[in-house]
């Protein structure tokens, strides 16, 4: 199969994922303005901090066996170990999930007064969320195992079954109830409970007794998932913690305006969200070919390319965005979305840069540098902040997310060699980054003024990558030619 076929599955592969990236970053996008009218910044950091922390918990039970899942179910062809395989992780992260809930549900009141400050509904939101813990374990597992079977389509229509479900519950429970912060919580968890048939269905082939989980392989998968672990706790704080030191050193407020501007940013991460789906099963499923390598290196050309323009765009429309979804107390979160866009380049990249090393099975490297990146984030977190608020925190989360893919690739391709450009690629970065910063820089002018010198920047900047990666446009030229003539 060619380089052009492969990559062409890839695109195909990480299109249906983006439907899916679509809808669950459009509850964000389509929430924004609903909150932004229903709750003030205050509430709104109520609702970061408590969905920061909860994203934290569900990582450690995870104990990042997903991968291990990923890459032991590819090293046979045989259903019985596949599904002891799936059921192993399955069973752990089920019952772990009991486990932790029961822990959250008894310790709500020390937890609510640690990272709430005494908020009155604390106790109650910790609760509900803790409850919602292990009913979200089958569809995490059902979306995953169809992944590794590359039956992309269906993960999607799971993934998007349960985007608006919660879509649906928080209008219901938020604007048509008004349960206020606790609607939140009650959308989620009514929602988990509603998703859990569709996707005990998808996994009716999968799941087994409580049997199939076997010990041995607990042991082997556990042992290549241990570097991942710091890794993921080290993904957790260097792009999610952020919150927490914002709360400590600012207001609540603060808080809101900085968790708005993560929602704005993650509409960035479609595209990187689509392609990491897509990337591990794909990326394994063709390592024995001859032409693997070749296809490694064009999709790291193909990925900056395209999601650095998609971040590009978000960044620099960042504040347009603001005007257009939310309410002016909310506008001052922009420059915070503008910088975060990018961090989520930084984080496809950073999944790029690991295949060398998870090829190989040696996953020890990954661990380190997430582990020293989340040190250079909680130093960068102390020094930034108090001089530059909320902005300072987003300017952490990317300076130290960048030392990952840089470390990585440098062990990578000693594991495991592939022949990126990385000149090309590094060249393409700067021009998108030196594009948002102009875009923030231009003379006082109305909304629609302003829209339109950013405008011109962009397609300035689009023509100078143009330029540069001419020699690739004049092959698709050709390549377009060529099929019409046939």
């Amino acid at each position: 199969m060619s380089i052009k076929t492969n990559l062409k599955n890839l695109l195909s592969d990480s299109v249906i994922y983006g439907l899916s990236g679509v809808l669950t970053r459009f509850i964000g996008v389509f929430l924004t303005p609903i909150y932004t009218r229903v709750y003030s910044p205050d509430d709104y950091g109520v609702i970061g901090v408590l969905t920061n922390g909860y994203f934290l918990i569900s990582i450690i039970l995870v104990l990042a066996l997903d991968n291990s899942t990923a890459r032991w179910f590819y090293d046979t062809e045989i259903t019985s170990e596949r599904k002891k395989i799936i059921n192993t992780w399955m069973w752990f992260y089920l019952v772990a999930s009991v486990l932790a809930a029961i822990f959250f549900v008894f310790s709500a009141d020390f937890w609510a007064d640690l990272i709430l400050e005494g908020y009155s509904q604390g106790p109650y939101l910790i609760k509900l969320l803790a409850i919602t813990l292990p009913l979200l374990v089958w569809p995490s597992v059902g979306v995953n195992v169809l992944r590794f079977e590359r039956k992309a389509k269906k993960a999607v229509f799971l993934s998007i079954f349960q985007s608006l479900v919660l879509i649906g519950l928080n209008v219901l429970f938020v604007v048509i109830l008004r349960k206020g912060v606790e609607g939140v919580y009650y959308a989620q968890l009514t929602g988990a409970i509603l998703t859990l048939p569709l996707a005990a269905y998808f996994l009716r082939h999968w799941m087994g007794m409580p049997s199939w989980f076997d010990v041995g392989k607990f042991k082997d998968m556990f042992k290549y998932a241990l570097p991942f672990i710091p890794a993921s706790l080290g993904y957790w704080v260097v792009n999610l913690s952020g919150v927490f030191f914002v709360n400590e050193y600012l207001t609540k407020s603060d808080v809101g305006l900085y968790q708005i501007g993560i929602s704005i940013a993650a509409v960035a991460g479609l595209a990187t969200s689509a392609f990491q789906q897509a990337w591990s099963p794909f990326a394994f499923s063709i390592l024995n070919r001859p032409e693997s390598k070749g296809v490694y290196a064009a999709s790291l050309q193909l990925y900056v390319f395209g999601v650095g323009l998609m971040c590009t765009v978000i960044s620099v429309f960042a504040h347009e965005a603001l005007v257009i979804l939310t309410t002016p107390q909310y506008y001052n979160a922009a420059i915070v979305a503008s910088i975060l866009a990018f961090n989520y380049l930084l984080i496809g990249l950073s999944s790029i840069a690991s295949l060398g090393a998870s090829i190989a099975k040696k996953t020890a490297p990954l661990g380190l540098i997430s582990f020293l990146s989340a040190v250079i984030l909680v130093g960068l977190n102390f020094l930034l902040i108090p001089y530059f608020g909320k902005e300072g925190a987003a300017l952490s989360i990317c300076l130290a997310q960048v030392v990952i893919p840089i470390y990585m690739f440098w062990k990578s391709q000693q594991l495991f060699h592939i022949p990126y450009n990385f000149a090309k690629n590094l060249l393409i970065i700067f021009i998108f980054i030196v594009c948002s910063v102009m875009s923030y820089n231009l003379p006082e002018a109305n909304f629609l003024n302003t829209l339109i010198m950013k405008i011109a920047i962009l397609g300035i900047t689009f023509g100078g990558l143009a330029w540069i990666n001419k020699d690739e446009l004049w092959k698709i030229k050709n390549s377009l030619r060529a099929r019409i003539s046939v």
